[in-house]
């Protein structure tokens, strides 16, 4: 990885960043945030030739996430917003990648083995398309479960040391649960009434990042990544292509063309306001050792064009 854009791209996530406490919010000019933060963090480590400078930015970073974490072990979206916790994950995912904070992360983990999701029983609601009485993790407590943060919890739970606990095995059962017959996932569902859903590449890619060192190469994991093969191709949404293209990594697959679709959307939004958190997926997706960041043993690479 040694691409002109992703030089241009780090100088410009860099130029975004609140200096006053090193960390990143949503928009240029908006108060700091959990996930874009982490998000730069992350994108920042994986893309640098001299980790040094990223390095202390981070740890910088990191702690200023320790300073949000409430007393039950949950982080807010940011230190105004305290609740609800769905971005914890995202903090366990830095602080673990950092080797740091071992008490807050251990905090925020038990945060995360407690938290609970509406479920009702399975017979109750065929018209949901899948089954509901599989608890996995809500972005609001006492909802429904949805596929990109139960993906999220399971990637920090694992770091964290859980990956063999009853509550993350539930988890991983939801994502095979929520799978789409023709290949990936939607945000939750899989089916409403009696109507498949399309599947999307975000969290696509993020329920094969959850799968991968779980499963093996199942028939739910070969149709998600024939999905985004074929959808990677025409994706400039940087969360999407972003997220996508870790879930492919995370199986070995690399399309030969990634970096030029990673170059064309990092084109398209480092000028606008809110460029900070897609830079980041962007970033974070371009590195040689992303998915080692986010605790998954890459398979060997298998190149596609």
């Amino acid at each position: 990885m040694s691409s002109e854009w992703v030089t241009t791209a780090r100088e410009r996530l860099l130029h975004l960043r609140d200096p006053r406490v090193t960390a990143w919010g949503y928009r240029a000019g908006a108060a700091p945030s959990v996930e874009p933060t982490v998000l730069a963090c992350l994108g920042l480590l994986a893309t640098d030739p001299d980790p040094g400078r990223s390095l202390s930015i981070a740890r910088t970073a990191a702690g200023w996430l320790a300073s949000l974490q409430n007393p039950d072990g949950s982080l807010g979206v940011s230190a105004t917003l305290r609740d609800p916790g769905w971005a914890t994950p995202y903090a366990v995912a830095l602080w673990a990648a950092l080797g740091q904070d071992q008490a807050e992360r251990d905090r925020a983990a038990r945060w995360l083995l407690s938290e609970r999701a509406y479920t009702s029983p399975r017979a109750s609601n065929l018209w949901a398309g899948h089954d509901t009485s599989i608890a996995g993790w809500p972005w609001v407590p006492e909802t429904h479960s949805w596929v990109e943060p139960t993906a999220l919890s399971i990637l920090a739970l694992r770091r964290a040391g859980h990956s063999e606990h009853p509550k993350v095995r539930e988890g991983v059962r939801l994502i095979r649960d929520r799978a789409i017959a023709a290949g990936g996932w939607n945000f939750g569902s899989k089916v409403v009434l009696g109507n498949e859903l399309r599947p999307q590449p975000a969290p696509s890619g993020l329920a094969l990042l959850a799968l991968a060192g779980v499963d093996g190469r199942t028939a739910i994991v070969e149709r998600a990544i024939a999905y985004l093969r074929r959808t990677l191709p025409g994706v400039r949404s940087a969360q999407s292509l972003g997220w996508g293209l870790l879930g492919l990594r995370a199986w070995g697959e690399r399309p030969d063309q990634a970096d030029q679709w990673l170059a064309e959307t990092c084109r398209r939004v480092s000028s606008r306001a809110d460029a900070a958190p897609r830079l980041a997926h962007l970033l974070l997706a371009a590195g040689d050792h992303a998915v080692d960041l986010l605790g998954i043993p890459e398979e060997g690479d298998s190149h596609h064009g």
